[in-house]
């Protein structure tokens, strides 16, 4: 009779062992490559300057994913490229002595209109990436910063007759530095970064883009 009920406790004991959810969390490192585009907005410009909506900033991050333990967090690091496009109504035209004026464009007829900026970037980011299911997508929330270094700067004009480009244009900050945030869920992402740093330090635009900064609202493809 004992051998009889340690042989139905045995039993009892292996199907409760089999119908219980078994898993572990195998973390692994994220991505290390991205490519952001979004929608340039400037915050604390002038209320004359009148921003068009393809106004836009591109860049491109390898970042090296480094895992904390066993847990869904890492921190990464790397390098990037970035470019901001200010399309609208302020042309920067340069004399040949380097001498700025800006010209406001409201009511003209012109096919092209912008200054840009473009960056080296160094990037750093924490992460957290959900648990991956079954198609190998996760959650994925990351917050990080920024620091640029400026490769080049100009101004770009074009009308039905006229067209012009000032390369290396004075005036623009020579670093940047802002915080930026990844949210979703596979390769593509909600991508949000906000400068801290002015767009101009010096030059024709100032005092009046003195507050002026960058907020880049768009997509990120990360793999």
């Amino acid at each position: 009779m004992r051998t009889k009920y340690l042989f139905i406790a045995f039993c009892a004991m292996t199907l409760l062992g089999h119908g219980q959810s078994k898993s572990t969390f195998l973390p692994e490192p994220g991505e290390g490559f991205a490519f952001n585009s979004s929608l340039l907005f400037v915050q604390g410009a002038p209320d004359s300057f009148q921003s068009a909506m393809r106004s836009n900033t591109q860049s491109i991050q390898l970042l090296r994913d480094h895992v904390l333990g066993l847990s869904h967090f890492s921190l990464a690091y790397g390098v990037g490229y970035s470019a901001q496009f200010y399309h609208g109504n302020l042309r920067i035209d340069v004399a040949e002595d380097g001498t700025q004026t800006l010209v406001d464009l409201t009511g003209r007829d012109f096919r092209s209109n912008r200054f840009a900026t473009e960056y080296l970037d160094m990037i750093f980011e924490a992460r957290y990436r959900g648990k991956i299911n079954r198609n190998g997508r996760y959650n994925r929330f990351y917050v990080g910063g920024t620091f640029g270094y400026r490769t080049d700067a100009y101004s770009y004009y074009k009308d039905a007759v006229y067209q012009v480009k000032y390369y290396q244009v004075a005036g623009f900050n020579p670093y940047r530095f802002g915080v930026h945030a990844k949210l979703g869920r596979g390769p593509i992402n909600i991508y949000v970064h906000y400068g801290l740093s002015a767009i101009v330090v010096d030059g024709a635009m100032l005092p009046d883009w003195s507050n002026a900064r960058p907020l880049s609202v768009g997509l990120s493809l990360t793999l």
